[in-house]
């Protein structure tokens, strides 16, 4: 029963994640489009209405530092999840591996693409966004999560 609390709470604990950060970007990209376009029929939550003071220029900025928040709260969430689920207590530093790999990687496409082709769009974009969108998932937990389950079942059936 223990562990199924422990699953439930990092299940829950990554579907709030999951929700706030869809809830907010989507709004955010919203009132981007919505001030762009000067078209008021995309509608905005109410708890965010304070977007629409904003303009097209920091909303769009903005969302740069909040990736990297959300980045930073997925990452604490994966290494906390891993260590009160796994009984391996080394594993956690995988999560530090992997989040570290993701990091650098992403950061060094959004890099070559701001200095070499001058610009925050294109393949380098979409391929840096696509690895945050990993970071920014419990796909990394739940893959350390099964390879430390599935690696200390083959350590008792080796003994």
């Amino acid at each position: 029963m223990k562990m199924a609390i422990k699953y439930l709470s990092v299940f829950c604990a990554f579907a709030f994640l999951g929700f706030t950060k869809e809830f907010l970007f989507v709004n955010i990209n919203n009132q981007l489009y919505k001030t762009y376009y000067k078209n008021n029929d995309i509608l905005i939550s109410k708890s965010l209405t304070f977007l629409t003071k904003y303009s097209y220029e920091t909303l769009y900025y903005i969302k740069y530092p909040l990736t990297i928040l959300y980045f930073i709260v997925y990452f604490m969430v994966s290494f906390y999840s891993i260590k009160i689920i796994c009984d391996n207590k080394k594993i956690t530093m995988w999560i530090v591996y992997i989040y570290s790999l993701l990091f650098i990687l992403s950061s060094i496409t959004m890099l070559y693409n701001y200095i070499i082709n001058n610009q925050l769009s294109g393949e380098e974009y979409t391929f840096s966004r696509w690895l945050m969108g990993i970071a920014e998932s419990p796909l990394v937990a739940f893959f350390v999560i099964s390879a430390s389950a599935l690696y200390s079942k083959f350590n008792i059936e080796k003994k």
